[in-house]
């Protein structure tokens, strides 16, 4: 592949990339050890695909479809592939955060009081979930401290606390 880039994933149960898709760019995830569930929202049927993976299984992504990655396995290492050196994402967190509540009452009849409380932990773009918070603590393991990600051969860590 000319053009493109590469992102080495590992995760840990109970962790997730987070719902998001690139604008301007395919992916294909490689399972490399462990096991994984890639799940895409086709927005042609309006049917959400799940597809759990093992090592050597593959799952190929169409650009702008919104997608999310869960660990199945205590361990799991994925290399995912990308058509654009210079791909873009755009973040389920940042969406939600960044998005004003009164918004989402207005579009679907939420309350923004109650969406704009429940929305408070995330601060951030939050990549790998769940986000640090003391309501969120519950659902992460003492062992699961560290996501890794490697973008282009420049390694970038993830401590969750």
């Amino acid at each position: 592949m000319i053009g493109g880039a590469f992102v080495d994933l590992f995760m840990t149960k109970g962790h997730m990339r987070e719902p998001h898709w690139h604008p301007n760019a395919w992916e294909l995830d490689v399972v490399v050890s462990g096991e994984a569930v890639t799940s895409i929202l086709n927005p042609e049927t309006n049917q959400l695909q799940n597809y759990h993976v093992k090592a050597g299984q593959t799952v190929f992504i169409p650009m702008g479809w919104w997608h999310w990655i869960t660990a199945v396995t205590e361990e799991v290492q994925l290399h995912l592939f990308f058509n654009n050196d210079q791909f873009e994402t755009a973040e389920g967190s940042d969406i939600l955060r960044l998005t004003p509540p009164e918004v989402f009452q207005a579009a679907y009849g939420v309350s923004a009081e109650k969406l704009g409380k429940d929305l408070s932990p995330i601060k951030e773009s939050v990549v790998i979930g769940p986000p640090n918070s003391n309501r969120l603590n519950s659902v992460k393991e003492s062992d699961d401290s560290n996501i890794i990600v490697t973008l282009n051969g420049q390694i970038t860590s993830c401590e969750i606390e």
